[in-house]
Order: C-alpha cells, then structure tokens, then sequence
C-alpha cells in the first residue's frame, strides 16, 4: 500500500561513485537538509552485505570532507534485533541507503521490521537518501537489477515493490547501463501511473508532495515515462531546482512533443 507522506524528505540518488566525489554536489544538499552543527548520519550498507569498503567511502565523504558523525547500521552482523536497531534509527539526523542487492535488502528490513521504522520515521520527516538500490527502495516500485545477482538466466532486471512512500516507479542508471531504458519501458508497460528514470549523478526530492531534479553532472538527466494512445512514452526532463507539486509531473506527460519508442 502507497503511504502518503507529507512531511517526507527524500533524495533518490539514480547512481555515481561517491568515493571520487561524482555525487558530492548532491551530498552536500542533503546535509543541508538539518540546521545542526555536526549532523548525525547513519548509514545503511543492507544492500551491498555490509560492505565495508563502502563504509569507509561513506566516512570519508560524509565525515571527513562534509563534517557529519557517521555511524552504521549492520544488519547482516551487529543489529540484528530490533531493539538495537531502532534508537540507532531514531538518533539520527540523517538516514543514507547505499546501494547493490535491492531485493536482498527489501528482505531483511521486512525480517527485521526495518521496513515499518524507516516509513514512521519518514512520516516525521526525517531526511533520507541513498544511491541506486538507496533511491529505489522509497518508491511503490523500482526498476531493481537484482537478477543479476541470483544469476538468473537472460534477465537483467525486473519489477520489485519497495516502501511505497511515494506512489512512482523508479528506475537508476538510466544513462549508465546502456539497457536499463528499454529494460524499463517494458516493465513500465505492465505498470500503472508514472515511472521515473534518473541517470548516474541526478536525484529527484521529495519534499512533502513537491519535487524537483537535483544534478551534480551537467549532462546527467531526468526521464519521465508515463502511457498515452496505449503506448508507454518517454519525455526528458531538465534539472531544476525549483520544488513542484508532483501533480506536475501528470501534467508533463499530458505535453505534445514527446518522445515515442
């Protein structure tokens, strides 16, 4: 079931390494989201099996060059019981969701009960973001790789529900992965209502229920794919920083001068 949100705050991040800095632009917003000296951000490595050399990129980003404490949530090996789990959650200023497994993740927060304390926390209006499997995992539905992973034959990606915090179905790497767009109008064809595409380095937020597209590369972009004349369409959509009403979204793909595929 969709949740809608008002006081929800979330930058979906379509992908980039935030090691070399290629999101940083994007990073450093989401500090900004909190009026706090020394934000607290926690980190949730679920997706990439706790991986610690992602830890460490997250510390160096968020600690070293953006001034945050950085703590981890483990849930492969430290917290795996729910009450460890939720103060970490709750003291937190800022929540980030790396990437990798979608599926995977969806899993063990579902195991956990992870899934039901990030929707509260969200419904408070507690920042939150993350990159590629961290983006889809807010959303109705994602565009997930996650076949790739349990190496399932002539699949490259597939259809998996997230939180549903907001009612779009999202697709990352949409310029990076030379299949991801036509992997996700086939799935979009099956789907209803509006699908976003984000490419490496661009970000939509959610902010109650406004939007608009964040970049931290000029030539990354936002996709919109939506149905018309029983086709699914693809429109463009520039980067702007400016908040929208997600209505606007519907009425972008009520335009003329589409694109069709």
């Amino acid at each position: 079931m969709v949740q809608i949100l008002v006081a929800r705050n979330i930058i979906a991040i379509g992908g980039g390494e935030i090691r070399t800095g290629q999101t940083f632009a994007i990073d450093r917003r989401f500090v900004a989201e909190v009026d706090v000296a020394v934000p607290k951000l926690l980190f949730i490595p679920t997706a990439s099996n706790d991986s610690e050399e992602y830890v460490a990129a997250i510390k160096l980003v968020y600690g070293h060059r953006l001034g945050c404490t950085v703590d981890v949530l483990r849930l492969w090996s430290e917290d795996r019981w729910l009450p460890s789990i939720v103060p970490k959650l709750e003291s937190a200023d800022l929540i980030y969701v790396g990437g990798g497994n979608t599926k995977a993740m969806m899993e063990k927060w579902r195991e956990l009960g992870v899934d039901r304390e990030l929707r509260r926390l969200v419904s408070k209006g507690k920042p939150v973001a993350g990159l590629s499997a961290g983006a889809i995992c807010w959303f109705r539905v994602g565009n997930s790789d996650w076949p790739q992973y349990e190496q399932i034959p002539n699949m490259l990606t597939a259809r998996l529900e997230c939180l549903g915090i907001v009612d779009i179905v999202l697709c990352p790497h949409t310029r990076d992965e030379a299949f991801r767009l036509d992997e996700f109008k086939s799935m979009m064809a099956a789907e209803d209502g509006i699908g976003v595409g984000l490419d490496d380095c661009c970000a939509i937020q959610i902010k109650g229920d406004e939007y608009r597209f964040l970049v931290a590369s000029d030539d990354s972009m936002a996709h919109l794919m939506f149905h018309q004349d029983g086709q699914v369409v693809h429109r463009v959509i520039e980067p702007h920083n400016d908040y929208r009403h997600l209505s606007e979204l519907a009425k972008v793909a009520s335009l003329d001068g589409v694109i069709r595929w």
